[in-house]
């Protein structure tokens, strides 16, 4: 009894709770995710629109796991199955400028106590070999060695995607004391969402190449608009007939957050 007693103290040691496990999903998939729930689900919705988005079913614990790393970001709220995307998390799905996208980028890396208090701690200093970082994450915050590792590495891809981290010619990284509009932009670039990352496992093996073939003649494109634009291209927009209250409130958000990308692109030509 004695020794079953022990058994059980040394697996509740062992135990890790969900604060001190790597979220299941990186703060630029969070990002990614929370943009594509305001363009499909809207601002505020059900269970069921967060499953679409995130490929998870909506009793799938992984799916929660997916909602407390958001709520830890502060992108939405979550009470009684139903979700509220916060004001930070309208801002990055919809921004007026690229600025304004990267000061509540930041501002939600922000919420993530953890990764602000890293950042904070090495703020304007050179950030630390992976393995001394790894150290930093066990002394300050209780993380397992198990995971310490995990979660440097974790702290270095948010921080280098919210443009914090400024390579050196020695490949060491200084740590800014605010975002670095240039890297921000560069990373858009280099760090894309593995899309197999947001799909759930099933869907993933039902994924098929989408047909990319443009015909103007088919006719189950509807409302069909072709503009030239610079460089000899052409801006296509495609509107199917028929569509359901739902379709055109969903297709009204993506315009939204189209008119907010090109005023984007715009101001990025002007500077």
């Amino acid at each position: 009894m004695v020794e079953q007693n022990k058994a059980k103290e040394g697996q509740s040691k062992d135990r890790i709770g969900y604060g001190v496990k790597i979220p299941p999903i990186s703060f630029q998939e969070a990002i990614e995710i929370i943009k594509k729930v305001a363009t499909i689900a809207g601002f505020q919705g059900d269970f069921d629109g967060l499953s679409r988005v995130t490929g998870n079913t909506a009793s799938s614990s992984t799916l929660l796991y997916k909602i407390y790393a958001l709520k830890s970001y502060g992108l939405l709220t979550f009470q009684n199955k139903t979700y509220s995307i916060t004001e930070i998390g309208q801002r990055i799905a919809q921004p007026a400028s690229s600025d304004e996208e990267i000061t509540f980028i930041f501002e939600a890396f922000q919420k993530h106590e953890m990764l602000r208090k890293v950042w904070e701690n090495y703020a304007t200093k050179i950030l630390p070999q992976p393995e001394y970082l790894a150290n930093f994450f066990e002394k300050n915050f209780g993380i397992p060695q198990q995971l310490k590792q995990d979660w440097a590495k974790y702290f270095t891809d948010a921080a280098r995607y919210v443009g914090l981290l400024m390579e050196r010619e020695s490949g060491s990284y200084q740590v800014l004391s605010k975002p670095s509009k240039a890297d921000w932009l560069d990373a858009q670039g280099k760090l894309q969402v593995p899309e197999k990352q947001v799909l759930s496992e099933e869907k993933e093996s039902k994924v098929r190449p989408v047909k990319t073939m443009f015909d103007p003649e088919d006719e189950h494109w509807g409302i069909l608009n072709q503009r030239k634009v610079s460089g000899n291209r052409k801006a296509i927009f495609a509107i199917p007939d028929e569509l359901s209250q739902e379709d055109i409130e969903m297709l009204r958000v993506i315009l939204k957050g189209i008119d907010a990308s090109l005023d984007g692109l715009k101001k990025q030509q002007e500077q």
